[in-house]
């Protein structure tokens, strides 16, 4: 993620909620997301049936706006969970501050101690990345994203004011997971920052400051930004937040495209299409895919975006032998 040397080409996943997999793994559901214990043994499957090199704190987009009181539903074994209410939607963001024991709510030390036992088995061989949902997407969970970019145009006072609050939010988060778990690294999707929704300007304008300040304040740990959709617009702005590693979506954005904004500015993680190549593709066609984008220059090799539920193990599998092929 720092753009230190390697052997060959990393490979990760952001998202490891595959059907097959659990069942590989030996754990059922719900328990894979409500249990600590059962969550590790989960994540632990990136790495002892998928073989590949960054382990997770779990999966979901969510456990960030239960900290604030938001009802989820907690899915299925192949749903993720989501919010259920925007539960701050009739709530000022400028008269809103964070409850001081935000730590100790909703989610956290499910997720918490999940990390903490990945880091106690794995410290020395693999490296565990707290997953932190970013500010924009927890913004939207909890007032609504339609209201939220009405407010980006209409108010933008209560856009600054909601897009703090998830920032602070997420800053103590990372903090606290450094200081008590140990982790290597934050992994942060930001799905709802997509180009597709935020016009480019207003990304410079109210998110780049906010991924700025997040990234000064945790500096000492390594970090890594994805982004769904397309992000042609802003690429060029990314090293300017300060994350060490950016991870874009294809088709939206491709492996060339992202290299004309970023160059060697920030480490390139990505991006092998999701639905057509990681979950319906065949191994051959997730290889050669993975040639072709190791080809291109990513750094790390990943899904472009989190794993489908239905993909097979072995096509993870084959981004690995790809991987390696290439030592």
């Amino acid at each position: 993620m720092t753009g230190g040397r390697v052997d060959r080409v990393p490979v990760m996943t952001f998202s490891n909620y595959c059907k097959e997999l659990m069942t590989s793994t030996n754990v059922t559901w719900p328990a894979c997301q409500t249990d600590s214990k059962t969550m590790a043994k989960f994540q632990e499957g990136r790495y002892k049936i998928w073989g590949i090199d960054v382990l997770y704190s779990h999966n979901d987009l969510v456990s960030e706006a239960t900290m604030l009181g938001a009802e989820i539903d907690i899915g299925t074994d192949v749903r993720h969970p989501s919010v259920k209410k925007h539960v701050l939607g009739d709530v000022d963001p400028l008269k809103y501050e964070l409850p001081k024991d935000i730590l100790s709510r909703g989610r956290n030390p499910i997720v918490e101690g999940s990390a903490k036992i990945l880091v106690e088995k794995y410290e020395k061989n693999v490296p565990v990345l707290r997953a932190v949902t970013g500010p924009m997407t927890i913004a939207g969970h909890l007032w609504g994203v339609d209201r939220i970019l009405i407010w980006s145009k209409q108010e933008e006072k209560k856009f600054e004011a909601c897009l703090d609050i998830c920032t602070d939010l997420c800053i103590e988060i990372i903090r606290n997971s450094r200081d008590s778990s140990g982790v290597d690294g934050v992994s942060m999707p930001d799905p709802t920052a997509s180009g597709d929704l935020l016009d480019p300007k207003d990304f410079q304008y109210f998110l780049e400051p906010r991924y700025r300040r997040l990234t000064k304040e945790t500096k000492d740990i390594p970090s890594m930004l994805h982004i769904c959709g397309d992000t042609r617009g802003y690429m060029d702005r990314i090293p300017h937040s300060g994350f060490d590693a950016f991870s874009f979506e294809a088709p939206g954005t491709s492996v060339k495209e992202a290299m004309m904004g970023l160059g060697d500015r920030v480490t390139l993680v990505g991006s092998v299409e999701t639905i057509p190549v990681v979950m319906q593709g065949s191994p051959e066609h997730v290889y050669a895919q993975s040639l072709r984008d190791i080809s291109d220059g990513v750094n790390i090799l990943a899904p472009a975006c989190g794993t489908p539920p239905f993909t097979p193990n072995i096509n993870i599998m084959a981004m690995v032998e790809a991987s390696k092929s290439k030592i």
